[in-house]
Parts: structure tokens; sequence; C-alpha cells
């Protein structure tokens, strides 16, 4: 027999809110409060680690970078840093050197508990938008189709025979940690199916290089639709069989039809 995409893994899709980012932030500093606790590294290092880490979230959750932003973002970055670095290894001048002269003077630190408040504010963020995004929307995909459940709402099935998948990064910082992406699914005449804005994984990671993104799923799931996959070589020679033997006994069958008839004539006569 045929073997059907019956064994392909079903697909499940939530859509997120910006603030399930705030993972990345609570467990980096828990990871911060831990290295404070046993005095592995300098606080007022630390301090300065964690305010990086702080306007890196707030630019991943307030703004959206296209392509074209996220690369004038990362040049100007190269720029003001790439520059002063230069200068600082050609003995031109030291910006680094007087800027750390200056920033050492003020002497800022963060003590233990004061990161684990951070970790515990940051991961009350996440687990709420963990929680909104499991509970308001969820769409599985199937050999069998694709079910779209919406919290107080109806139930919604579509066939997947002639959908295409239409995507792009709604932020490219965002596909950078987590290969978040906006994902719609629309009929061959751009009819829309349904769209989400904010899906994790859809895009592969360099964090994860060794499971398939979502989207790489999908487009499997829609290009077996209406397919036959493979046939063994036993189950051919099964199937011929079959039809070997059905068409004797159609055979038989036939030449039984046409001595009746020879004998009606035959009496008549």
């Amino acid at each position: 027999m045929a073997e059907s995409p019956q064994k392909l893994k079903p697909i499940v899709l939530y859509d997120h809110l910006p603030g399930i980012l705030a993972g990345y932030p609570a467990l980096l500093f828990l990871l911060i409060a831990l290295f404070s606790y046993f005095q592995w590294f300098d606080k007022h290092m630390m301090f300065w680690i964690g305010l990086s880490i702080m306007i890196l979230w707030y630019v991943a959750f307030r703004f959206n970078l296209p392509k074209s932003k996220f690369i004038m973002l990362v040049g100007l970055l190269g720029t003001f840093v790439g520059i002063p670095v230069v200068l600082e290894l050609a003995n031109i001048i030291s910006p680094f050197s007087w800027a750390a002269g200056r920033l050492g003077q003020l002497a800022p630190e963060v003590n233990t508990g004061a990161w684990v408040v951070m970790a515990l504010v940051f991961g009350v963020i996440w687990l709420g938008n963990f929680i909104w995004s499991r509970t308001h929307l969820k769409v599985k995909i199937d050999e069998s189709g694709l079910t779209v459940n919406r919290v107080g709402g109806k139930g919604e099935r579509f066939e997947l025979i002639g959908l295409k998948t239409e995507n792009e990064p709604l932020d490219y910082l965002e596909l950078f940690l987590c290969g978040v992406g906006s994902l719609s699914l629309k009929t061959r005449m751009n009819k829309p199916i349904f769209k989400m804005d904010r899906v994790i994984g859809l895009y592969p990671t360099i964090w994860f290089p060794f499971f398939k993104s979502k989207l790489a799923r999908i487009e499997e799931m829609l290009s077996y639709q209406g397919k036959v996959v493979s046939v063994d070589k036993q189950d051919r020679l099964d199937a011929a069989e079959a039809a070997d033997s059905t068409d004797d006994d159609e055979l038989y069958d036939d030449e039984a039809v046409d001595m009746d008839l020879d004998e009606g004539n035959q009496d008549i006569k």
C-alpha cells in the first residue's frame, strides 16, 4: 500500500506578544544573581552587563526592526564602536580607556537580591505572555487539514490542498534571538485564511541549528497534500498480482456469459 504522510508530526502554532522575549533577560538576570552571590565576577562589570541586557530587551520590545533598519543599526554600532577601537589600537587617542576611567569613578553595583527581583519581574512578564499566547489562539496543522481554535469562539477547519505560505520576519532582532516571523496562509487566489504576526521558531536560528524550522515543516506538510509519497516494491508486486487476478476473474465471467448465450441461441434454433 502507499505510504501516506500520516507519519508527519502535527504542527502546533501559537501567536505571541513582544513580551514573550522577557524570558531572555529573566534567565540572564538569574545567572547574574548566581555570579553575584558566589562573587565570581566583579560587581561593577556585572552592572554594565545587566544594563546592556536591559537596553537590548527594550529595543526588541519597543521597536520593529525590518531588514533595512536592522542593517543600519548594526552598521551604526559597528561604526561607533569600531572606529574608537581602531584609534585606541593605533595609540592615536584612547576613548575606551577614558570612558572606563570615568565610569569606573561612578563604581555602580547591584547586589544579589536586586538581580533576583529583576529576574522575577521579567519572569512574571514572560509567564503572562506565555499563558495569553496558549489560551487566545491555537492553530494545528496535520495531514487532514488546518484547525483554528480561538478562545470563546467556534473552531474553524480548512483543507490544506491549494494553500500556500506567505511569510516575512517582523523584526530581524527577534529573528536573530528566537526565529520569530510573521506567517500567513493563503489560497492560490491570494485569499487569506489566517495570519499570525509573531510565531516563535518559524525560522531557523543559530541557537538551535539541528531543529527543523516550523516554516520548513509547514511547507513540507503542504507539499504532501494529494500526493503519494512512496510505494514499497513488495506493495507494487501485491497490487500487480491483485490486478491480474481481477482481470482473470473478469475474463472467466465473460467466457461464461458467452457460453450461456451460445447455448440459449442453440435452444431457440
